[in-house]
């Protein structure tokens, strides 16, 4: 092999003109087993000859001459055989030792940096988990600590008796999920409250996680998405997973219609990624995580139908304006919170406050605290309450800058309103004044109206007859050619109701044209313009045959400006 190797090195080398000294060089250096035996038998061809040498010297005289010849070749044997092959075996031990040190050390020494290596991947490991989690707090725009103590309970809340009792048997199944799991049920995965702003669904969410005792984490849907791709999303996961942390929990996501409407193509891909991860984490592929979500919407007709399906949110309660009782009760709590006069009737408030939210009653008493405390009086009186109304109503301060022609005809543009409110809608009237406002109002006829939920067709057509009271009553009085501006309003409160009054059913047609407004389809107001024109002239006539009563109210006007209900039917007498 050896010889084979040398002539191979020696034939490839022609091409590169290399001598043999630096051919056996080479071999030495790239493979140094071959090069110890190369240097053994260098050494042997050198020893064997000084061997027998110093052999023959000493065995020359010992040994017969006739047996010097056999002795010479066992000992040239021999000196071969120790200069080629013992030589070798020995260095190549001694390599081999060296070779083991080496490696031993090498080990001992890749220990170490192993130990080392190891904890510093750790120590690299968690600063880069460190800075992921300093990341994520940077990305992470919402709120996701827990609210504080709730004190807020249900006996906070007046009226919604049927509302109160469907959340409170939510309240029992977080404190007592057992017994729902008895029957093979579980706690819904969410509940979505509905209904017109200002009823008080928030203060109902507020109202459940302060009566269960459980942690309460309270955001609005604005809040999520950002200006960064995906930070919706790490919001939403974010807020979820300190939830499940601290559960059973509750998350209360307050206009959910600002993330969760429903989605379109052309819609941005970052709204898109949060509400999938929103959905996710409300019904995903974990369950029971311990999290009860509750949502609340103005709109829920707008909202994406994945969003409020079954297992998302479970429950859909309405919170709608209150009725007769509810705004009676919420009135009677507001009133306990104030010094008011025995002579308010609180009755009377709540049947001229009707369409009006819970927020909406509060903000009346909290105006009719401003208007006494304006008039240096320490309680509120009737007036305060009255004045406070007409001002939501007609959304404006009190101003009498009227001269004297202008209120004439405002007063008798009232008293048609409201002698046709009393005749033909059948609508008690609660407050008539020719006091105007910086609104622009000049006069206010304000009426009770039925709260009833199904309304007779013949309520909807007294009430559009009586939206044109007002001008019908200017032309009676002043003249076609000197009708005012002041029915621009009455007007369009007289087409609402016609166009109620058409798609109810009363019209020709039982078509509801509206229900084909997105294949752009033009309604047909001709039977529309018909009714209008019909019901002014019967709005002329009533007001004719009781001219009397049109001018006996009008009058009243012009002497008290402002006439209550007991004042008003005083004059039918």
């Amino acid at each position: 092999m050896l010889a084979v190797r040398i002539i191979m090195c020696k034939r490839n080398s022609t091409k590169g003109k290399l001598t043999s000294g630096q051919i056996l060089k080479n071999i030495v250096c790239n493979d140094s087993e071959i090069g110890i035996w190369i240097i053994a038998f260098i050494i042997g061809l050198i020893t064997f000859p000084i061997m027998i040498l110093c052999l023959w010297w000493v065995t020359g005289n010992m040994v017969p001459q006739s047996e010097l010849t056999g002795h010479l070749i066992k000992l040239a044997m021999a000196s071969g055989v120790i200069s080629c092959l013992v030589i070798p075996s020995v260095a190549s031990c001694v390599r081999v030792e060296k070779i083991r040190k080496l490696a031993d050390s090498q080990v001992a020494k890749n220990s170490s940096e192993g130990i080392s290596t190891s904890k510093k991947q750790a120590e690299k490991l968690s600063d880069k988990k460190s800075r992921q989690a300093k990341m994520r707090d940077q990305m992470t725009t919402v709120n996701t600590e827990a609210m504080g103590n709730i004190i807020t309970t249900f006996d906070d809340i007046a009226g919604y008796a049927e509302t109160k009792k469907n959340m409170e048997f939510i309240v029992r199944c977080l404190r007592h999920p057992e017994q729902l799991k008895a029957v093979g049920g579980k706690i819904p995965n969410g509940i979505l409250l509905y209904g017109p702003p200002g009823t008080g669904k928030t203060l109902m969410a507020r109202a459940l996680a302060g009566t269960a005792g459980v942690k309460f984490y309270a955001t609005n849907a604005s809040e999520f998405v950002g200006i960064w791709v995906g930070q919706g999303a790490t919001n939403v996961r974010a807020l979820y997973t300190e939830a499940k942390k601290n559960a059973p929990s509750i998350v209360f996501i307050d206009e959910i219609d600002a993330l969760g409407g429903a989605r379109s193509p052309g819609q941005h891909q970052e709204y898109r990624q949060t509400l999938n991860a929103l959905l996710s984490e409300i019904d995903g592929i974990e369950k029971d995580s311990g999290v009860l979500t509750i949502a609340a919407t103005n709109v829920l007709e707008d909202l994406d139908q994945a969003l409020i399906r079954p297992g998302r949110f479970d429950r859909k309660i309405a919170i709608p304006l209150p009725n007769y009782d509810d705004r009676l009760a919420i009135i009677r709590l507001h009133a306990k919170k104030r010094a008011m006069s025995e002579d308010i009737s609180l009755e009377a408030i709540a049947r001229q406050t009707v369409g009006m939210s819970g927020s909406s009653i509060n903000t009346l008493f909290n105006e009719a605290s401003i208007q006494a405390i304006m008039k240096n009086r320490s309680v509120i009186t009737c007036e305060d309450v009255d004045t406070a109304l007409t001002q939501m109503i007609t959304n404006g301060e009190i101003s009498k800058t009227v001269d004297k022609d202008e209120l004439e005809m405002v007063a008798y543009h009232e008293a048609g309103h409201a002698l046709l409110s009393r005749l033909v809608a059948h609508d008690p009237v609660q407050k008539v004044t020719i006091i105007g406002n910086t609104a622009g109002a000049l006069g206010v006829t304000i009426c009770g109206g039925n709260e009833q939920n199904l309304l007779p067709l013949e309520t909807l057509r007294g009430r559009a007859i009586m939206c044109y009271g007002g001008r019908a009553a200017e032309e009676i009085i002043f003249g076609k050619e000197n009708i005012s501006t002041g029915a621009s309003q009455d007007l369009k409160d007289a087409s609402r109701y016609i166009r109620t009054y058409i798609e109810c059913g009363a019209g020709k047609s039982l078509l509801n044209e509206s229900s084909f407004a997105g294949q752009n389809m033009i309604p047909d107001t001709k039977e529309a313009k018909e009714f209008s024109a019909q019901f002014y002239n019967e709005a002329i006539k009533i007001l004719t045959e009781n001219r009397h009563l049109l001018d006996r109210i009008a009058k009243a006007l012009l002497e008290k400006e402002t006439l209550m209900e007991e004042d008003f039917e005083a004059l039918f007498d």
